[in-house]
């Protein structure tokens, strides 16, 4: 098609990477945000609870440092291979590591019908995501896992006006990206309110140094509005998706996790039509 431009040359450096506040030891809650009559209405931020200060997820990392590393114990094979390394942000206080909780702090009481809820939609990372607590008998209660595959069951519900701790489990070291979305429904509706999805990075220390091995955008289709190819690079390496209509001018697009699988990107086509041109950058 004339107006379908690809640029397979892929630039591994040379991006100016956004702007990150790193948190590697501060009390921390993924906070859900409800702002009545704005476009989004229903989101989450993480919320510094020693600085008081919220963040965009697109302005944090949430670091799990090198002393949260364990290996996985008999009895617990859900995580993996017992003796294999593991991640551990735990769910009670530990000065060298990010105490990482999620909160309904802040909702209004009575706005909804029942407590809101935080759903696991996706992970893109070069290992596992686990989210769990233990009940007062002992009892390992997962929230999130990411190893059996991804559905309705992967949530935690956010009770409304108080906060609460999790463990937070990685089967790998590296860069994780972990989407999630709140739905809630508001007193009286009768259709929940459902929020944008959100990712939060996590990096698991020792993050890999080094520049990442150069993207490949393959499988290129176009249909009415978009552009749509898959992008493979290496795994939990993140690239930034980039389209431009002259080769000159180019406009970030998502930022994107490379996992073991190809990872799905679509580029909006340009009203009018015209060419378009598409290269990912590892920022």
């Amino acid at each position: 098609m004339s107006w379908l431009g690809l640029l397979w040359a892929v630039v591994a450096w040379g991006a100016e990477p956004g702007e990150r506040v790193r948190l590697t030891n501060e009390h921390v809650d993924l906070r859900i945000i409800y702002a009545p009559g704005t476009t989004n209405e229903l989101y989450l931020v993480a919320h510094n609870g020693d600085s008081r200060t919220n963040y965009a997820s697109t302005n944090v990392v949430l670091v799990a440092r090198e002393p949260a590393e364990t290996t996985i114990p008999p009895g617990f094979e859900q995580f993996g291979e017992p003796g294999s390394p593991f991640w551990i942000l735990p769910s009670s206080q530990d000065p060298q590591l990010l105490y990482l909780g999620i909160s309904g702090e802040g909702l209004p009481a009575g706005t909804f019908d029942s407590a809101p809820v935080v759903h696991l939609r996706q992970v893109q990372a070069p290992g596992w995501f686990f989210l769990w607590q233990f009940d007062p008998g002992g009892n390992l209660l997962m929230r999130m896992d990411s190893r059996n595959g991804i559905g309705p069951e992967d949530a935690v519900t956010a009770q409304v006006g108080s906060h609460a701790h999790y463990n937070w489990g990685f089967s790998s070291n590296g860069v994780y990206e972990v989407t999630f979305q709140v739905e809630a429904r508001l007193a009286g509706a009768t259709t929940n309110l459902t929020a944008q999805l959100t990712t939060f990075r996590f990096e698991v220390e020792p993050v890999p140094v080094g520049p990442a091995s150069p993207a490949v955008l393959s499988v290129v289709v176009a249909d009415a509005t978009h552009l749509r190819c898959q992008l493979t690079g290496d795994p939990g390496a993140t690239y930034q998706v980039q389209s431009s209509l002259d080769l000159t001018t180019w406009t970030n697009g998502e930022l994107i996790t490379a996992g073991a699988s190809p990872i799905p990107v679509a580029v909006p086509l340009p009203a009018g039509g015209g060419p378009i041109f598409l290269r990912a950058l590892n920022p």
